[in-house]
Parts: structure tokens; sequence; C-alpha cells
């Protein structure tokens, strides 16, 4: 192409092209929570974690089950659908996963799994932080 299709010239769309074949994707709460689920079993069966390994588990599963409680067809004015509420309370649910982390004295996977009782205590999992920081983020960027 002559690059303004939004195609480099070896048939590949660049994706910023203003032609009638660029498609837009939506990820909407039901993409959300397939989405978790296939990464939550991913994660389980590669690392052999589960909820309560002090993983990044601890703050998914909850994630997760926050989606699961709105109705993916709800526009999101009521807190469904991948609205404001909806995401607000997907961040609480993982920050309170990652939280409760803190008070696990032993970890059954990840890398903490190779750190003492007196190290864990008090302190989250990394990974656990680490996806409520990543659910913050996008709940703070719908704000």
């Amino acid at each position: 192409g002559d690059g303004d299709d939004g195609d480099d010239g070896n048939g590949n769309d660049s994706g910023n092209g203003d032609d009638a074949t660029t498609k837009k994707v939506v990820i909407d709460t039901k993409r959300m929570q397939e989405a978790l689920a296939e990464g939550i079993q991913a994660v389980s069966f590669y690392g052999g974690a589960s909820l309560g390994s002090r993983t990044m588990l601890d703050a998914l599963y909850p994630a997760l089950e926050a989606f699961q409680k709105y109705d993916s067809n709800d526009s999101g004015d009521g807190g469904g659908g991948g609205g404001r509420c909806c995401w607000e309370s997907v961040m609480t649910a993982a920050t309170r996963g990652a939280e409760g982390t803190a008070t696990m004295t032993s970890a059954n996977a990840g890398r903490s799994n190779y750190l003492s009782e007196d190290v864990l205590t008090g302190t989250p999992d990394p990974g656990a932080f680490a996806v409520s920081l990543v659910f913050k983020a996008v709940w703070e960027a719908l704000r």
C-alpha cells in the first residue's frame, strides 16, 4: 500500500488506517471474565498454584468473582457491563485478595515459596500486588 490505508506494503494492517476493513475489538465484561478464567487456569496448571498459595491467583480469583457478579449485557449505568462500578468492585476485590496474602505465613508456589515465614509475614505477595495495581489503573482510567 501507499501508507494511507494502514497497510505497511507487505499486506499487514498497521491498525491506524481509516479504511472499512479496520476492526475495533470491544472487550466487555464477558470477554474479561473469559480472559481471566483462562489466565487463572493457565497459571494454576503451569505454576501448580491455587487460591491460597500466596501468588497472583489470590488477587485474580476475587477479581474474576467480582466480574461474575455483573450481567455482561448491563449498560454500565447500574454497575455492570464493564461500567465504572463494576471495575471499582473488581479493583477492590483484587486489592483485598492481594492484601490478604500479607497474613499468609507460607507460600506453596511462586517465588515466595523460597522465603521464610519471618520474611513473608506482613508483606503482600508481589504478584498479587501487581495484579491489584493493574486493576486499579484500569479503574482510574475509567473514572
